[in-house]
């Protein structure tokens, strides 16, 4: 199991999992059957105490604790809200500082099949979330970076990710005009044989950008002079 990735069974039969990642710990687990919410905690030592981090519960089965020193150990328990049993053995995370370069998200999208989007990479989930649909004929895909335990706040440098964003279904050989909330700024590129196309962009946190692909007609070939 590699270092980053530390597994613990919960009270409940599901497994609590703890990656390290730059400028934040990824908790992920599996939803238990009847739980409305989750109540994740921090220590310093595996002993205790440990704190509450959030003050609404935990819909979602995965939190990113993003206030955090990089290079610092920590320990995590989650547990049902109304649970009764003893909270999980704890799992540990220590964050990783950031590079040179921002951390890196993987946005994949099917063209053919709108809302057909896989996110990967360092914050997938936990901070950048992504979804794609149609709109007057183009294609837009809508990327968030926010951290649940930062409601509203400063920008984190940290915490910014550098978004690639590859898409399919397209036709090949097609060029398509590119716009990521820059009036003025569109480009162009045209899908490769295969029907791909693949653009990055920086997505600052907190921060939310629209990535609009929309096809560019073809002009009509002019017309034959007869001699």
């Amino acid at each position: 199991m590699p270092a980053s990735e530390r597994l613990t069974m919960l009270t409940h039969g599901t497994v609590l999992r703890s990656r390290d990642r730059t400028g934040h710990v990824m908790l992920d687990w599996e939803p238990v059957p009847g739980a409305t919410g989750y109540l994740v905690r921090r220590a310093d030592h595996y002993e205790g105490p440990y704190t509450l981090l959030h003050t609404a519960v935990v819909c979602r089965p995965h939190y990113a604790d993003t206030r955090v020193e990089p290079g610092r150990g920590y320990w995590y328990t989650v547990t049902p809200d109304g649970a009764r049993t003893p909270l999980p053995e704890p799992v540990s995370g220590c964050p990783l500082a950031p590079g040179a370069e921002a951390a890196r998200v993987r946005v994949e999208v099917d063209a053919r099949a709108y809302g057909a989007v896989h996110v990967t990479g360092d914050g997938a989930r936990g901070l950048v979330t992504a979804t794609a649909d149609e709109a007057d004929g183009a294609l837009e895909v809508r990327l968030a970076n926010a951290a649940h335990d930062r409601p509203g706040s400063a920008p984190v440098p940290a915490l910014a990710r550098q978004v690639v964003v590859e898409i399919s279904g397209l036709e090949p050989g097609t060029r398509y005009r590119i716009n990521a909330d820059a009036p003025g700024h569109d480009r162009s590129a045209h899908a490769d044989p295969d029907g791909h196309l693949r653009t990055s962009l920086n997505l600052p946190m907190p921060g939310r950008r629209t990535l609009r692909l929309a096809r560019v007609p073809s002009l009509p070939l002019p017309p034959t002079r007869r001699s």
